[in-house]
């Protein structure tokens, strides 16, 4: 019985999938990540760097990029994150710059609040008036600060850890459980709860904690299993090296759609499981249900 409702689960799936067009989603996605990486990268190093500064900021980055896509093409993320910084001493660029950084990151969380709302089933409502069309613009900002925070939490935790573990050196594999408890443990969490925040907040329909914590759980699980095997195929198998400097360019962009693919998975689990629970989607006011 059990067995064949997991086939169910997973026949109706691969329909949503394909209905749904998940591959187009995930490739429009990753070439929006591909442009918007730098300006994410840049908003993250200068918040968390107000608290940390900027070299622990940029090696915090480099270190969580290795520990998901390997050691080289996160170096070519910091090369890009260098080339992108220009030092500028004029006050009014800066505050320019930030300002092109902000809309130039929230680009792909609009991509991804379009592409989630299409899984649900619903669109903006194109007749809304101007302030909400500006609020729905700007909402993406938050995101970015979001995500800048998570870091930076990120960033405390590891820190608290590093100090906890020069004061309990005595114990036998201190050391070796806080890295796991670093890059493993806490990162996992992290995921869990970025997932959670983005199938909950960006969608235009009105849902509960309850109703994505299972689906963040789950596509956090398949992430890190992918992750593994992605990082096993590219240390296996060094075909793009034939690609000379852009090899590892084309690294970040198998990385990313396959990131993109998993996060829209996890949004049909979380539809799916929400629906199979007798639960009806219920729109926001800014939104219209959408004719497939």
């Amino acid at each position: 019985m059990i067995l064949m409702s997991f086939w169910s689960f997973l026949k109706e799936l691969f329909n949503n999938w394909s209905e749904d067009r998940v591959s187009s989603k995930a490739a429009a996605l990753a070439y929006y990540m591909l442009f918007s990486l730098a300006p994410i990268l840049l908003i993250c190093i200068s918040i968390v760097g107000m608290v940390f500064g900027e070299e622990a900021s940029r090696s915090q980055i480099l270190s969580q990029a290795s520990s998901l896509i390997g050691r080289e093409p996160a170096l070519q993320i910091q090369e890009i994150i260098q080339n992108a910084n220009k030092p500028n001493n004029s006050f009014v660029t800066k505050i320019a710059s930030f300002i092109i950084l902000l809309f130039s990151a929230s680009g792909v969380f609009t991509e991804i609040q379009v592409g989630l709302n299409e899984i649900w089933g619903v669109k903006i409502n194109p007749n809304k008036t101007w302030f909400t069309k500006i609020k729905n613009r700007f909402f993406p900002f938050v995101i970015v600060l979001g995500v800048a925070f998570l870091l930076l939490v990120s960033l405390i935790f590891s820190t608290f850890l590093a100090i906890l573990g020069k004061y309990l050196n005595y114990i036998v594999g201190t050391s070796i459980l806080r890295d796991f408890i670093i890059s493993h443990v806490f990162s996992f969490v992290l995921i869990t709860f970025l997932f959670a925040m983005t199938f909950k907040v960006l969608p235009d329909v009105i849902l509960k904690w309850r109703d994505v914590w299972l689906g963040a759980l789950i596509t956090s699980v398949l992430f890190s299993c992918g992750k593994i095997l992605i990082e096993f195929y590219l240390i296996q198998f060094h075909k793009f090296s034939v690609f000379g400097a852009a090899g590892s360019l084309i690294i970040i962009l198998i990385w990313m759609f396959y990131s993109s693919q998993i996060f829209f998975i996890g949004v049909e689990i979380t539809k799916i499981l929400f629906i199979n629970e007798g639960k009806k989607i219920v729109i926001m006011r800014n939104a219209i249900k959408e004719n497939k």
